[in-house]
């Protein structure tokens, strides 16, 4: 269900004209407009958003089952915020298409990518963009610097007893509230949680790969995009020109801006060095376009260093208004 409801959101993303769905008891309701969050739908035919799911709790039973949990105060709000904030990840926004919307699918994408991979690069960037994913649904950094990827799996921090599993924890919790007369809304809540974290970090073997009619497509994920960088450079090169086809449709587009920001977060963060040998294998108005998007996002590169490297003549930077990013490569 849950990549489906990822999917879902990718299509409202590139297509504002895109009939809604509801998935099972969990249906998408237009909160203000053009703002769809997701809700569940009560056994009693009313709704509950799946951000501020406690509603469903008799009043205090969520604070009271949180203490059973035996985290400090910190620690158990950091678990109730995150628990929230799961609601807004398939929240569906056609106000405007922004950096914000982009970032959120996009990392994603790289958890559910990686997951099945445990090499060290792999384990890196899972707690990477676990953290600025975090960071875009709204977590504070006091927050969200409790939360990790280990070989455990998704862990709380603690001071007692250092990473903790968060799947048991969730059990446990709602082990606590078993008893109450309407849990059977609180057992899709459960069902809610459990299912996103499963999907976000435990590792299952399947193919949650993006399927669009495009050659590239499969550079889209981490794991071939790194691999084929490793086998053969030229091909991520030729890519990378291929974002800027001004015939792209808002699919090819949403593919070339996860190539893009592959490439500088796997390649150019840790290897500015690679733009050298990419301006020798694209033309130079191409590669301006490739530098003035790397730079305009400020995807993780440093740049001063960049252009140390490759000269000041390429600081050709598009103006941020409104922080807009998915149209980006039709405005270089």
């Amino acid at each position: 269900m849950n990549f489906e409801m990822y999917l879902h959101k990718i299509e409202h993303f590139i297509n504002s004209r895109a009939e809604m769905k509801s998935f099972g008891e969990y249906v998408y309701v237009q909160d203000e407009p053009n703002l769809f969050p997701v809700f569940l739908k009560k056994e009693n035919g009313k709704l509950a958003e799946l951000s501020h799911w406690q509603t469903c709790f008799p009043k205090g039973m969520p604070l009271r089952a949180l203490k059973g949990l035996g985290l400090s105060e910190d620690e158990s709000y950091a678990f109730e915020v995150f628990l929230s904030r799961l609601g807004y990840l398939f929240q569906i926004d056609n106000r405007q298409r922004i950096d914000k919307d982009i970032f959120i699918l996009f990392y994603i994408y790289q958890l559910v990518s990686l997951k099945n991979n445990n090499e060290d690069y792999a384990i890196k960037a899972k707690n990477f963009f676990l953290r600025f994913l975090c960071f875009e649904v709204g977590m504070d950094y006091d927050v969200y610097d409790k939360l990790c990827v280990t070989s455990d799996g998704f862990c709380i921090n603690t001071t007692r007893n250092d990473n903790v599993p968060v799947l048991p924890l969730i059990e446990h919790f709602y082990e606590l509230v078993a008893k109450e007369k309407n849990y059977g809304d609180i057992k899709s809540i459960k069902n809610y949680q459990i299912s996103v974290l499963n999907f976000l970090f435990v590792e299952d073997g399947r193919d949650n790969y993006l399927h669009f009619n495009d050659t590239n497509c499969y550079l889209s994920d981490p794991n071939g995009f790194v691999y084929t960088y490793k086998k053969s450079q030229k091909t991520i090169y030729i890519a990378l020109g291929q974002c800027f086809d001004k015939y792209q449709s808002t699919g090819n587009l949403l593919i070339s801006n996860f190539i893009l920001m592959n490439y500088s977060y796997y390649i150019i963060r840790g290897n500015p060095a690679d733009l050298i040998f990419l301006r020798r294998n694209v033309p130079s108005e191409v590669f301006q376009k490739i530098i003035s998007a790397i730079i305009y996002r400020g995807f993780f590169v440093d740049e001063d260093e960049i252009f140390k490297l490759i000269g000041e003549e390429y600081r050709i930077i598009p103006k941020r208004d409104e922080g807009m990013l998915f149209n980006l490569i039709y405005s270089i």
